[in-house]
């Protein structure tokens, strides 16, 4: 079968995509995806998953029951996952009415599981996920195309369709990959713009381009928690379930859990610094802390943000850690918590959104002086800036300008078939 990278010297994008899925898909061969409504079983398109599921979630009208995906083995088995729509998503993150794009993932449950037994912790739990691309028009391939070619800027996103290659170059540190699916088109419009009228809160649907750059992907559900269940020593079920937050308590030395956060943020970065690549979309919620205290981003369909140089580098970390200071600060869990005296108490008669203030209080203020004080002074900036007692300097891996090669060439290649694949459809 070869290593995966040579099906970057495949000769169309549909034959990487087809290289890239024999080497992916070793336990799985195929998907299937089915709705139960009321009038029987519907086969339901890739291309509609995600709209249908969560528009008819919400839809108190659908008769719209339960989403069924069969996933065939190689060796002809087929297993069934299955998704309870009428239960809703209910995660502590989770906001319908303030989201700007539909979800693009959901968890899917073994219907082999004894479903008498409530252990979720025991239950076969995999990641179905939508690999989507945020780009306006076809326009924006090219530019980006004529930017990477020519190197006009230091920090490149890339649809994950296009950056394939570079996640599994970075295994260890996302969520393992069972199945990918062909590449498709959405023709239902999935990001939207809140306007917000007197009367309340609406969504108008932004078209974006996205011409077989999409795909199914089925993936590991990583059994930890992510950060700010990690800073109070919750299990990871605890998030998944909104009903959680009517019922808790929880006391931690604050030292402790400042501890957790600056660990966090320096294995991030670390992360980054080391792989060289950073998913676009990124926030405390998207990224899992191991008992060791080491992270996986578990959240990378919207594609990667890939540097081109030391300072592109770091300028997406520098992005990452104000992505995390804002991430804290809207918690829908810290605002539960308070300090008092060197203890951290939680429960759900707490409602103090200061908590999750203070907590990054001093990173947030040291960004906020550098920032104005060095402008846009990379160097001035992760030499001033202290992560806990540690240099942000010193987290830092610091690359040669070759080192950058890997990744460009290999998102550059995959690009080039992609562009090729556009011009024999137009032609």
């Amino acid at each position: 079968m070869g290593n995966y990278r040579s099906c970057l010297y495949e000769k169309t994008y549909h034959g990487y995509f087809r290289c890239m899925g024999s080497y992916i898909n070793q336990q799985f061969k195929e998907i299937s995806c089915l709705i139960k409504t009321k009038s029987g079983m519907v086969t339901l398109p890739e291309n509609l998953i995600f709209h249908t599921l969560y528009t008819s979630e919400y839809d108190t009208s659908s008769n719209i029951s339960y989403l069924i995906v069969l996933l065939e083995r190689v060796d002809g088995k087929k297993v069934k996952y299955i998704v309870d729509i009428g239960k809703k998503r209910g995660d502590i993150y989770f906001d319908i009415y303030h989201r700007t794009k539909t979800p693009e993932s959901i968890l899917l449950t073994s219907q082999d599981d004894d479903y008498n037994n409530n252990d979720f912790k025991k239950k076969d739990i995999k990641k179905l996920i939508e690999a989507r691309a945020y780009l306006k028009t076809v326009e924006d391939i090219e530019k980006l195309s004529k930017m990477i070619s020519q190197k006009l800027d230091n920090i490149f996103y890339v649809p994950l369709s296009l950056s394939l290659i570079l996640l599994l170059d970075n295994l260890q540190y996302f969520p393992k990959i069972y199945y990918i699916s062909r590449p498709y088109t959405i023709e239902t419009p999935y990001v939207y713009k809140i306007v917000y009228k007197s009367y309340g809160v609406t969504k108008k649907p932004i078209k974006t381009y996205n011409k077989d750059l999409n795909f199914l992907s089925i993936i590991d559900f990583e059994k930890y928690p992510t950060m700010e269940p990690y800073l109070l020593g919750l299990d990871y079920d605890f998030e998944l379930d909104r009903r959680n937050l009517n019922k808790f308590e929880i006391q931690i030395n604050y030292d402790e859990l400042e501890h957790r956060f600056y660990n966090s943020i320096t294995k991030i970065v670390e992360t980054i610094s080391i792989s060289k690549i950073c998913p676009e979309d990124i926030g405390p919620y998207q990224i899992i802390v191991d008992n060791n205290g080491n992270i996986k981003f578990i959240d990378f369909a919207s594609g990667l943000k890939i540097p081109t140089s030391q300072k592109g580098l770091e300028k997406i970390i520098i992005e990452t850690i104000k992505d995390i200071i804002i991430g804290t600060k809207e918690s829908p869990l810290l605002k539960y918590c308070k300090k008092v005296e060197n203890m951290v108490v939680c429960n759900e008669k707490i409602i103090n959104p200061n908590f999750p203030k203070m907590l990054v209080d001093n990173i947030e203020k040291q960004l906020e002086e550098q920032l104005k004080y060095y402008g846009n002074r990379l160097d001035k900036l992760i030499k001033n800036i202290m992560i806990g007692n540690i240099k942000l300097s010193d987290i830092i891996y610091q690359h040669r300008k070759d080192e950058f090669k890997k990744n460009i060439e290999s998102v550059s290649i995959a690009l080039e078939l992609y562009l090729k694949s556009l011009k024999s459809h137009n032609n």
